[in-house]
């Protein structure tokens, strides 16, 4: 299951189903955009994101994407 979340022109999106709950996205982000619930990562304040695109490099498993328009 893919969860989307977005505010404004930026959308992040995790795949449930490749996320593995290790967290890199949690200790990269410069912002604190996401948070580990129940064993998946979660974005929990999206409206902080400044799109530096850590989250989605320094995810192993690739199941972060980010856009905006």
């Amino acid at each position: 299951m893919v969860i989307k979340k977005y505010e404004g022109d930026v959308t992040i999106e995790i795949d449930e189903d490749k996320c593995t709950g290790d967290g890199e996205c949690i200790s990269s982000c410069p912002v604190n955009v996401f948070e580990l619930v129940e064993g998946k990562a979660r974005v929990t304040n999206i409206s902080d994101c400044t799109e530096c695109g850590m989250c989605i490099e320094t995810c192993p498993t690739n199941a972060i994407k980010h856009s905006s328009c």
